[in-house]
């Protein structure tokens, strides 16, 4: 099974008065990337709650949010820093009637400046909290799993689509060779017939001249490692996991093929073929980048 990149997941948890709520929202990115809001109470907590949401995802731009009931914050003694408060007055102060600005500073105007006091809690509640934070980050990656889980399923079911119509696509341009590469002899042998007197022509030479622009025009071995390509993105389908970077691999290599048949094709048909692979294999890049 393959993991979509984007999903989203919430959870409750609570021990005694102290609840929290735990959201997790996730976005396609070539890397890690881990954004946190939390609460004032869990701030110095953020490092290990970072390396909590790494132990479940190893790619993506993560948005980790929690809040702590306001209820539970309204119980917590708080603790004013009264040194750190006066110096910001004085300071305001200072600067007011050094530029000629009227001093109307408010209490309410200290509060929105500066965090200036702090919750009284213990080193005992502080564990307390990041122990509960951790349980809603296990809880709320179960509910994120699960849905990148369910989309990843899409994901797969549609990759399996395409790639069949790829191979069905590339069996009639397989089929259809043959067919012109007798088609470009002929016109060879009609256009040196038509220029070309026998008595001029070096047949050994002509028959190696001719072998080499039939080579130059020759599509097996693209149709080969085309076929293989497809074959490897559909086992790294059927292993699972994480294989974001290693799917979009190996469909630049699938593209490569392609792109090169395109390049060697003669005939019209077979040129409207290789653009309903590039169709589908672009649809294909499209969704890889949004696999984990």
């Amino acid at each position: 099974m393959i993991f979509s990149l984007t999903g989203y997941g919430r959870a409750e948890v609570e021990d005694g008065d102290l609840r929290l709520s735990v959201e997790i929202r996730s976005v396609n990115n070539r890397f890690l990337e881990i954004g946190a809001k939390l609460p004032r109470s869990l701030a110095n907590q953020e490092m290990e709650l970072r390396a909590q949401v790494r132990n479940h995802v190893d790619r993506g731009k993560i948005n980790l949010f929690i809040q702590e009931d306001r209820s539970t914050v309204r119980q917590a003694k708080l603790r004013f820093d009264q040194d750190a408060a006066r110096a910001l007055a004085e300071g305001l102060r200072e600067l007011g009637g050094s530029v000629g600005v009227k001093d109307d500073l408010t209490l309410a105007d200290l509060v929105h400046l500066v965090e200036w006091f702090t919750g009284e809690n213990g080193d005992e509640d502080s564990e307390h909290r990041l122990k509960l934070a951790i349980r809603g980050i296990d809880a709320a990656f179960d509910e994120f799993d699960k849905m990148r889980a369910e989309e990843g399923e899409n994901l797969e079911a549609d990759f399996r689509q395409r790639l069949e119509s790829i191979l069905g696509v590339l069996a009639k341009v397989e089929t259809k060779t043959e067919v012109v590469r007798e088609g470009q002899l002929e016109k060879l042998r009609e256009r040196i017939e038509r220029y070309v007197t026998s008595d001029q022509v070096d047949e050994s030479r002509l028959e190696q001249e001719v072998a080499y622009i039939l080579d130059r025009l020759d599509i097996t071995e693209e149709i080969v490692r085309l076929r293989s390509h497809v074959q490897l993105f559909q086992t790294a389908l059927d292993d699972g996991g994480s294989v974001g970077k290693r799917l979009n691999f190996i469909l630049q290599e699938m593209n490569r093929e392609i792109n090169t048949i395109g390049s060697k094709c003669q005939d019209a048909e077979t040129a409207s073929w290789v653009v309903e692979m590039k169709e589908e294999a672009e649809k294909i890049r499209e969704q890889v980048q949004n696999v984990a």
